[in-house]
């Protein structure tokens, strides 16, 4: 519509700009919005707002991601599924964790390993030691440590999501910490609240936690052990009450043997682990999995598709290496593109951010250039979505591109 959010808010069709909260606090942000009519005095429906930002090299947003919910439909599908009624075979697995007593997860949980996980995390829920969730990209690491902090007396407070790879090394600890008014030339003349101080009484999440720089890799071990924060420019500490989730896609051990990630930072994230399993060996996930992002995406696109059962036996018999992100996409392929069957092959053969094989397999320096230049042709020269693929932090991609003399 050539519309910016802006415009609605000044236009008076929306009551509130949650992009403001979102600028303000550099921190997802979820909010109840309200739509009025063109004379504004109409309300037309409410919608349940959650906006996350994503930051470029500077450490200024580059842009944002939002997800808008209809309020009326989301109260009936809550009141729909929590009022009982048939339960179908597929969901069969997911619906029992609900009548258990569960919260509903946000997830498929199917397969017995899902169902395990999600047992498993609501005895864990209210105790606050740290959770270190491992797995592929694509598995869900950022949705499960949200389930965490939903079903945990922590759930009335902020859930603040961290991606140790989006913010530039000389903001990090300014971002993680604050500072005080007048430390910096350009900053806030008020001063800055840090996102650990967000997290105040909820939980904070930080993602790709392989990432974070070994300088700050050690304040952060100290906040972990005292329960407090500094901010920059100042003498004083502040206590903070926060639960932390970290999660990986690499293999932290291995970061610790090569000089990359602190050893004692790692014994005292590794409290409580959780490994997410890759879908391949989730397999009676995939169907309810197919039939929600069906849904999802008929609904989105107005349009009404079906998938042949020789597709379903193709996407049971795939690997799917990308996950259910891959999946995902797939599927929203799928109903774009208009065919009731649409045959594996006709997907690239390398998705982004698809595993080439771990860099630590290459059996010389001449080998390990080539699997670096092939990964980065297969990521279209994204870094990170490289590093991910090749099983190694960014740091660690960085130095090889600069070994090798690859721009």
């Amino acid at each position: 519509m050539g519309l910016t959010p802006y415009d609605l808010y000044n236009n008076n069709l929306t009551d509130k700009c949650v992009m403001d909260a979102v600028r303000k606090n550099r921190a997802t942000t979820t909010d109840v919005q309200t739509v009025f009519s063109k004379d504004g005095k109409t309300v037309l429906r409410k919608h349940l707002v959650t906006l996350r930002p994503f930051f470029d090299e500077a450490g200024e947003i580059e842009y944002y991601v939002g997800y808008y919910k209809d309020l009326e439909s989301f109260t009936e599908e809550y009141d729909d599924k929590t009022a009982p009624r048939h339960i179908d075979t597929d969901e069969r697995g997911f619906r029992e964790l609900i009548e258990k007593g569960a919260e509903e997860v946000p997830f498929v949980a199917v397969s017995e390993n899902m169902k395990a996980l999600c047992r498993a995390a609501r005895q864990v829920a209210d105790i606050g030691s740290t959770v270190l969730l491992t797995g592929e990209t694509g598995t869900g690491k950022e949705v499960f440590a949200s389930y965490l902090h939903n079903i945990s007396k922590r759930r009335d407070h902020n859930f603040v999501v961290v991606d140790c790879t989006a913010l530039p090394e000389n903001l990090m600890e300014s971002e993680l910490f604050g500072y005080e008014k007048g430390t910096f030339t350009g900053g806030l003349s008020s001063g800055k609240k840090g996102l650990i101080e967000s997290a105040d009484k909820g939980t904070l999440f930080l993602d790709e936690i392989n990432s974070l720089p070994l300088t700050l890799q050690g304040k952060l071990l100290r906040v972990i052990e005292t329960k407090s924060i500094k901010k920059l420019g100042s003498v004083k500490s502040q206590e903070v009450d926060f639960r932390l989730i970290v999660a990986t896609n690499v293999d932290l051990v291995k970061c610790v043997e090569n000089k990359e990630f602190r050893s004692d930072l790692y014994y005292r994230l590794n409290i409580l682990p959780f490994h997410l399993p890759p879908l391949r060996e989730r397999k009676d996930d995939i169907r309810p999995l197919v039939s929600r992002f069906l849904k999802e995406f008929q609904e989105q696109y107005g349009i009404e598709r079906e998938l042949s059962e020789n597709l379903y036996q193709e996407m049971l018999e795939y690997d799917w290496p990308g996950n259910v992100r891959e999946l995902r996409n797939f599927i929203e392929r799928s109903v774009l593109m208009g065919a009731t069957s649409l045959e594996l092959r006709r997907v690239p053969a390398q998705e982004p951010g698809r595993r080439t094989g771990s860099l630590v397999e290459a059996a010389n320096e001449e080998e390990e250039k080539e699997m670096i230049l092939a990964a980065l042709a297969a990521n279209g020269n994204h870094r990170e979505r490289t590093a991910q693929a090749l099983n190694i932090s960014r740091r660690t991609l960085q130095y090889k591109l600069k070994k090798y003399g690859i721009t």
